[in-house]
């Protein structure tokens, strides 16, 4: 049977993994040792399935993996950066995104140059799931409604907006009062602002995707690889 202390001290070097005070003090109890050789286990064991993940969507890429394109600085640099921010994250999908984006820097003029590129992993480091799902179903509303006759961008989004957050609210699991500050944080990564070109004061809870973010999507969609 096993120790019901490994059991608690597992559970706390899980917990305190990224605090070396506490860390520090649970090496002192009888143990620990066990519970930290499992830690890592679990830790490699995941950083494994993480890298797996980004390398079957890597080889699905239709820019082909040559000798002289492995030994450029650019692709090495390119590639550690997306391999470093895959393995951090906790969702396999945004894995996958990584993959997709390390191949879509391949293509000519995708990109000014490698900031560019580091910027945009960083973007999209930075951002939940939820929080791209948000802005790709807005982008979806922007594309339908593009076609439509209105005096200005800002009759054009209220056209749509109650539509739009019905559906944010819904399908994302987001309360109808967390709406627009959820919205209002998604300011922060450049891939959304409020100023709607026009009158963007009076409609302080409207907002449209940027460029930045056509960018994103053309990179990261199952098809751009």
């Amino acid at each position: 049977m096993d120790d019901p202390n490994d059991t608690i001290i597992g559970s706390l070097a899980i917990q305190y993994s990224k605090n070396p005070a506490i860390k520090a003090l649970l090496k002192l109890i009888p143990g620990w040792s066990s519970a930290d050789g499992l830690l890592q286990t679990r830790a490699d064991e995941i950083k494994r399935e993480r890298l797996r993940y980004f390398f079957d969507e890597l080889a699905k890429g239709k820019i082909p993996l040559t000798e002289d394109l492995l030994q450029s600085d650019d692709f090495l640099h390119c590639y550690f950066k997306a391999a470093q921010a895959a393995v951090k994250s906790h969702r396999r999908e945004k894995v996958e995104m990584f993959a997709r984006m390390l191949c879509g820097s391949l293509e000519s003029r995708r990109f000014s140059g490698i900031e560019q590129y580091e910027e945009l992993v960083d973007v999209l480091d930075s951002m939940s799931l939820r929080e791209f799902a948000a802005l790709k179903l807005l982008r979806d509303f922007e594309i339908t409604y593009a076609a439509k006759k209105y005096e200005n961008d800002v009759e054009r989004i209220q056209a749509y907006w109650p539509e739009f957050k019905e559906q944010a609210c819904r399908s994302l699991g987001i309360e109808s009062d967390e709406f627009d500050p959820f919205m209002e944080r998604l300011q922060r990564t450049g891939l959304y602002t409020r100023n709607t070109d026009a009158f963007w004061d009076s409609s302080p809870r409207f907002g449209k995707t940027t460029r930045q973010f056509e960018k994103l999507c053309s990179l990261v969609q199952e098809d751009a690889a």
